[in-house]
């Protein structure tokens, strides 16, 4: 994760002083009366805390005065810098500060005060700029001309530091006030404290938005006579930080689980998830503590663990000590070393005897992909002996599920089931693209019906023409793109998209798979796909 420091906070006076515009492509043309001709083309360099900086549009020597372009310092310097072509004004953010200013204006707004520029901008090139004298009056930099060398120096203190995840962040070292903004276009907002001391590298985790939760996480990494990780991970509600939960590891942290899913008939219900290394809070959609989970207590073990899976019934963690993943099964109340169930031979000494980097096993969590009732995890497993290897996947069946899947019907071949598909037996069809999902096709729905007899007519085509092929269990490359046929006798098949005009029959998990080349069939295949 990327990070940078920002400069100290801004002065209310040195705010009225001047102001800012942004470096954006527009067009130059009858409509922008105030573009000059191009400044002679001057070699200017520009330092950043005596660091040089290689900006992606040059600065400008223009009538003996430097400008500089905005977007490209605004973002050196931290801030988020947005154009709305429509209102032809730019937008500097940060915290405690937001300037716009509408192009071909004398004045700009900031912090919703009208301020006189202190001198004119210059468009160039399609490109505006900004005079020197802006960045020190206005953003409260140090910045100096030196004419010998034509060098811009430019020196911020370092308050903020600035973060990087599914948001941007502003964490200030004094107060430790936090600010994010979800992207360029939207405000800086005041979340909060992140009230703790950090001293290491310092990364970001999360920030996307799960219903109405927000899992942000904090990772500061030092050495302490061996690698050491404080995480700080913070619950985010209406944008205010509504919990904080603070753990500790040595040797090995892996990002714990913040999120998981279960199935209702009426839809997904999402729950969120933090730990401190011994219990585990679970919160639902109102940020409600709905269930908490006492690790120590759970696997007999006085340890710190890392969460790597909650499920409905179960929890996949990794006790720091013996670094060993274990499944905790609640449904019979017992813990399970999975190393002792998925490895063998020398993966399994390795994993129970190794000591380097840190102790235990490689494996980790992968899906659930028995849910829901059926009681089958997979786990990604890279082996320490294969070397530029893929992660292979490993499935394990809980014990606690074993009458659960004995009355599961009975495992038809890919021929079997494309014999017998038909608007009576299928179920449903469901599509995607990745993270794009598709309308259904339902089979009770008539007007349905005529795209499920093409899939069937697919499948029928692929497994009658196709080529078999037996793929490694390992994980794709790529997102799923294709489709899932639900049969009403239970079970399900998949039909995927493998490169130019071949489908398949089967899973890029691995196992049999069938694939057919032809056009024609892909052509109907991407025609049943209906924007929801």
């Amino acid at each position: 994760m990327r990070f940078k420091l920002q400069w100290n906070s801004f002065l209310p006076a040195a705010l009225l002083a001047a102001t800012a515009a942004i470096v954006f492509a527009l067009p130059v043309s009858a409509d922008n009366p105030a573009a000059p001709k191009a400044a002679a083309k001057t070699v200017i360099n520009i330092t950043m805390n005596g660091k040089a900086s290689n900006l992606k549009t040059p600065p400008i020597l223009d009538q003996g005065s430097v400008y500089l372009p905005v977007r490209d310092i605004g973002e050196l310097l931290g801030t988020l810098v947005s154009w709305n072509d429509q209102a032809k004004t730019a937008t500097m953010r940060y915290p405690k500060l937001t300037v716009k200013l509408p192009f071909g204006s004398t004045s700009a707004n900031v912090n919703g005060q009208t301020v006189a520029l202190s001198s004119p901008l210059r468009m160039v090139d399609g490109r505006v700029y900004a005079p020197l004298r802006f960045f020190s009056e206005a953003a409260g930099v140090d910045v100096k001309w030196e004419k010998a060398t034509q060098t811009v120096h430019m020196v911020k203190s370092d308050d903020y530091l600035n973060l990087y995840s599914w948001l941007t962040i502003w964490w200030d070292r004094t107060s430790h006030e936090l600010y994010t903004a979800k992207d360029e276009q939207s405000d800086v907002l005041n979340i909060g404290k992140l009230d703790v001391e950090m001293q290491g590298t310092i990364s970001a985790e999360g920030g996307l938005q799960q219903g109405g939760n927000t899992v942000l996480t904090f990772v500061d990494r030092y050495n302490n006579q061996k690698p050491h990780y404080e995480v700080h991970s913070l619950l985010i509600r209406d944008n205010k930080i509504v919990s904080q939960k603070d753990a500790a590891y040595d040797l090995r942290y892996e990002r714990n689980t913040s999120y998981y899913q279960i199935y209702d008939p009426k839809g997904w219900i999402e729950y969120t998830v933090l730990t401190d290394g011994k219990i585990v809070w679970v919160y639902n959609d109102e940020g409600k503590i709905v269930s908490t989970y006492d690790l120590p207590a759970l696997t007999k073990q006085n340890d710190v663990f890392g969460v790597q899976a909650v499920g409905t019934d179960y929890l996949v963690v990794r006790p720091g000590r013996t670094g060993m993943l274990t499944l905790v099964d609640l449904k019979d109340n017992t813990t399970t070393i999975l190393a002792d169930k998925l490895l063998t031979g020398k993966d399994l000494a390795y994993a129970r005897e190794n000591q380097m980097p840190y102790p235990g096993d490689t494996l980790s969590f992968a899906g659930d992909t028995g849910y829901p009732g059926y009681g089958i995890l997979d786990f990604a497993y890279l082996s320490p002996f294969q070397k530029n290897a893929r992660s292979e996947r490993l499935t394990y069946e809980r014990p606690s599920y074993a009458e659960e899947r004995k009355a599961l019907p009975k495992e038809r071949s890919f021929q079997e089931m494309a014999a017998s598909c038909s608007v009576d037996t299928v179920k449903s069809v469901h599509m995607q693209d990745g993270d794009i999902t598709y309308k259904p096709l339902i089979a009770a729905n008539k007007q349905d019906q005529e795209g499920i007899r093409t899939v069937c007519r697919i499948l029928k085509k692929i497994t009658a023409e196709g080529t078999e092929v037996t793929l490694p269990r390992t994980f794709p490359e790529t997102f799923f793109h294709g489709m899932s046929v639900e049969f009403a006798a239970g079970d399900s098949v998949s039909i995927y998209r493998s490169g130019g005009n071949k489908l398949a029959v089967g899973s890029e998990l691995g196992g049999k798979n069938i694939y057919l080349d032809n056009a024609q069939m892909v052509k109907e295949f991407e025609h049943l796909k209906v924007s929801k």
